[in-house]
């Protein structure tokens, strides 16, 4: 497999080309997890994945529960399908707990405050009560749980790990938090072993061809557990040496044909690219003085030409338009300039500004 062929396999099984899902939660079911600490653009990360989705139709699905908003994986957001939450938060929960041990400690963060946090958190949002991180924060100092500097933080996500709450709706633009349990199903729990394989395999399918160093990024696992996940689905997938390194992906590789759909605008901490710890195949360095902190694209919205970065851009809306600033790090032929507009265009239409 060469390089090219790699990222030809990746922007299909990441339904960036010939997209095969119809729905939001089909689409965030196959993909594990999308992440999502930038909520408004985390939408466009799972509607340019379908054939032709809307903001409207994505915040449906994360209003009404079809999809889970939580800290989960890393020490960050991410937008899950209800069947995955518990098992998942399971598996990885206890890791984000422990390297937030260093601030929580710092903070005087302990059992004690978590059990007294979560009680509140519970009584407060007890019969499908959706409320502000404000309104928390106000129930918090009432319940005489100090909420200064970065505490809030960090009784909100140890409320998540611990499957009490959730992000629940949007109201009046603000984000809202609501009881776990109101708004996921219970389901079968899995094994350890059970949950590492389907988490290896749910990410070599979805995300492949990719690296064990890939996975292990992208899980929070330690590598010891996400070997053990790769080796336990090993037989279901197909191993692929690139510059001398072992990739994974799914065992059936289908032909893929030319599409316009090898220019694409992608929001910043795209699934494209937060997960691959090595990103060496699709920027090449040379153009960091685009990029905003410090060269990193992960904090882009990036412009992709046949999976490779190749610029970023900016939007600016305005009540009834949206301007758009794109800026290529080399200029365009007439065929890659058409297909950019055509992205454009897809962009405008997801948000319903032209």
């Amino acid at each position: 497999m060469t390089a090219k062929d790699l990222l030809q396999q990746r922007l299909a099984n990441q339904q960036l080309i010939h997209p095969a899902f119809g729905s939001a939660p089909e689409l965030v079911h196959w993909c594990g997890a999308v992440q999502a600490q930038d909520y408004e653009m985390s939408k466009w990360a799972v509607g340019m994945r379908l054939p032709a989705a809307t903001t409207e139709q994505i915040e449906a699905s994360i209003s009404k529960g079809e999809l889970v908003r939580t800290h989960v994986l890393r020490p960050t957001w991410h937008l899950v399908h209800p069947q995955d939450i518990r098992w998942m938060m399971t598996l990885t929960g206890p890791q984000i707990a422990q390297a937030m041990g260093t601030y929580t400690r710092k903070l005087e963060l302990d059992d004690t405050v978590f059990r007294k946090s979560n009680k509140a958190f519970e009584k407060a949002l007890r019969d499908g009560k959706q409320l502000t991180r404000p309104e928390l924060t106000e129930i918090m100092e009432k319940a005489k749980i100090p909420t200064n500097e970065l505490r809030m933080n960090f009784l909100l996500i140890k409320a998540e790990l611990d499957m009490v709450i959730c992000n629940g709706g949007k109201r009046d633009k603000q984000i809202t938090y609501a009881l776990f349990d109101e708004r996921v199903p219970a389901t079968k729990p899995l094994t350890k072993e059970e949950s590492l394989a389907t988490l290896a395999l749910r990410y070599f399918k979805s995300h492949g061809p990719a690296t064990l160093k890939d996975f292990t990024g992208w899980s929070g696992l330690p590598i010891t557990a996400a070997r053990q996940g790769l080796n336990l689905v090993k037989d279901q997938l197909t191993k692929h040496i690139v510059y001398d390194l072992e990739y994974w992906g799914p065992a059936h590789v289908p032909d893929i044909k030319t599409t316009d759909q090898q220019v694409q605008l992608l929001p910043n901490y795209d699934e494209y690219l937060v997960a691959y710890k090595d990103r060496d195949i699709i920027y090449d360095g040379q153009h960091d003085d685009h990029l905003s902190r410090e060269g990193n694209p992960l904090f882009n919205n990036i412009i992709l030409i046949k999976g490779q970065i190749a610029g970023v851009w900016k939007r600016t809306i305005k009540k009834k338009e949206i301007v758009m600033d794109l800026q290529t790090f080399t200029p365009l032929n007439k065929t890659e300039q058409a297909k950019l507009d055509k992205a454009v265009a897809k962009y405008k239409q997801f948000i319903h500004l032209q």
